[in-house]
């Protein structure tokens, strides 16, 4: 991915290795600085910012930038028409963002006013990989269905519906909460659950949440090799969904 950005005499020209990147990865890219004047310019401070708002902030000149990151890379004197490019690399936070319809991390940069005034990229940011593991199994081994995946309250949310098998009749929906702390995996587990209950001689709907919290450490959830162990993914899912199984 590729942003230009101009702030007379210096062209900006921010650069990244890759279109996607996962939770916990190093993003890597170069930064080229260019002297577009006539005259020559003394050496310079330009900043990269990880920083993440809401689209329609953005949208209105409103932004009010989360950063979780920043980079400062000193160039050289430029001459008249001459560059420089610097090469950088700066990690995703295991629990950063992903990119969902409502916000994104971006790079932001230029000067020391790179927040405010300065080009940027919009970053594809995609669950980390032992977490994007753990829902295909659940979504392969259980049947479940994804609606849709946000960003909320430092948690990465998914609703899953149910199967049509009838091993759940009580459950409505679950919102399916993941995270990655450091090594650590964090699950959170928010089953929507309805039912009948009698009132006197007549039926009453009723409707009950209930929530199921577990961590697994790298210890176990990760295998030789870095492969993920979906036969522990398997029995913790099915931990948690007998909570369903008993219904309201």
């Amino acid at each position: 991915m590729r942003s230009v950005y101009f702030q007379r005499p210096l062209e900006y020209q921010l650069l990244t290795e890759s279109e996607e990147w996962h939770q916990g990865q190093r993003v890597r890219g170069s930064l080229r600085l260019k002297n577009i004047g006539t005259e020559a310019l003394s050496a310079q401070q330009s900043m990269i910012s990880l920083g993440h708002a809401l689209k329609k902030d953005i949208k209105a000149g409103e932004a009010n930038w989360h950063v979780y990151g920043e980079l400062s890379l000193d160039f050289p004197e430029l001459s008249s028409g001459q560059d420089h490019l610097i090469r950088w690399e700066m990690p995703l936070p295991s629990d950063c963002p992903i990119t969902d319809k409502s916000g994104a991390l971006h790079l932001l940069f230029g000067d020391e006013n790179a927040l405010e005034q300065g080009g940027r990229i919009d970053l594809q940011v995609v669950l980390h990989p032992m977490l994007q593991s753990f829902l295909q199994t659940f979504t392969t081994q259980f049947k479940f269905l994804e609606k849709y995946r946000k960003f909320s309250g430092g948690w990465t949310e998914i609703k899953l519906i149910p199967p049509d098998s009838g091993e759940f009749p009580s459950l409505d929906e679950l919102l399916l909460n993941l995270k990655m702390v450091e090594e650590r995996m964090e699950l959170w587990y928010v089953f929507r659950l309805k039912g009948l209950t009698r009132d006197g001689e007549s039926l009453k709907a009723r409707r009950k949440k209930k929530e199921v919290e577990q961590a697994l450490g790298a210890d176990s959830y990760e295998l030789p090799g870095v492969f993920p162990n979906r036969s522990l993914f398997r029995e913790r899912i099915d931990e948690a969904l007998a909570v369903a199984r008993l219904g309201i």
